[in-house]
């Protein structure tokens, strides 16, 4: 007896096909974030390494600048036949991380992406230059004008009692690449309050409101971050932070309304 196969049907059409998944919408695993996380780091890491060592060869003219425009007339020391070496790898990793910043920042954003708001995300963009403008703007302020200052007094003050300063090379460099790096991260503040601006979390009615606050943690901050400790050290880095603080206000007051409407 012969058998006819059946044909096969058609889908139904009243059954809905599930649409594809939105490429940002699928979630991973802990195992792939903790994937993904060691391949963004290990980029960053990779793109800081090359620019340190492209860097380089360029650290005993920078060492030089630097003792011509902070210490001039003053003599460095080594106590160590290494010493001067770890300082040179200290300045080139430094470099590094600035030359290799915009991957660094590509990197954790793009780790970070597809847990941001669509809508965040298309602003974030907008802070890419200002933050690098602000960053210059700090090292150039500290460079040439609060550096030379404190160390001029920090020197005046060693003079005046009496004393003959031998100043090791590792923890002057040190004192001095710390203050930079300070003045940098100090003057993201208004791209940073910006940011929370665009989120909602903060608005420039209140931080106009709370600015006595803020002014109190802004001295607690310095006296913690202040390198040496000194409250004329301290003054230097808060005064600028406050002025950056008040600058922010009028950044968030300004950009606020754009930002809702985007």
């Amino acid at each position: 007896m012969s058998t006819e196969t059946e044909p096969p049907k058609p889908p139904d059409s009243s059954v809905p096909v599930p649409a594809p998944a939105d490429s940002d919408d699928v979630e991973m695993t802990f195992t792939e974030h903790l994937a993904e996380l060691r391949r963004r780091l290990l980029v960053a890491i990779a793109a800081v390494g090359i620019a340190a060592l492209a860097a380089f060869p360029l650290m005993p003219t920078l060492l030089t600048f630097v003792e011509r425009h902070f210490l001039p007339g003053i003599q460095l020391h080594v106590f160590s036949p290494a010493e001067t070496i770890r300082v040179y790898i200290k300045l080139s990793v430094l470099l590094g991380v600035v030359i290799a910043m915009p991957v660094v920042l590509y990197e954790a954003y793009a780790f970070v992406a597809p847990a941001i708001d669509r809508r965040l995300r298309s602003r974030i963009g907008w802070y890419v230059v200002p933050s690098f403008a602000m960053s210059a703007a700090g090292i150039a302020f500290c460079g040439f004008i609060v550096l030379p200052f404190i160390m001029n007094a920090l020197f005046k003050i060693n003079q005046s009692a009496g004393l003959v300063g031998t100043y090791q090379l590792e923890p002057t460099v040190g004192f001095i690449t710390v203050l930079l790096g300070i003045f940098a991260i100090m003057f993201q503040l208004p791209i940073v309050l910006a940011i929370l601006a665009g989120v909602g979390l903060v608005n420039a009615k209140m931080l106009s409101d709370k600015w006595r606050h803020a002014t109190l943690v802004i001295f607690i901050a310095a006296g913690i971050a202040a390198p040496d400790g000194n409250p004329m050290t301290m003054a230097l880095l808060a005064l600028p932070l406050i002025a950056l603080y008040l600058t922010s206000i009028v950044v968030v007051r300004l950009t606020q309304p754009k930002l809702a409407r985007a």
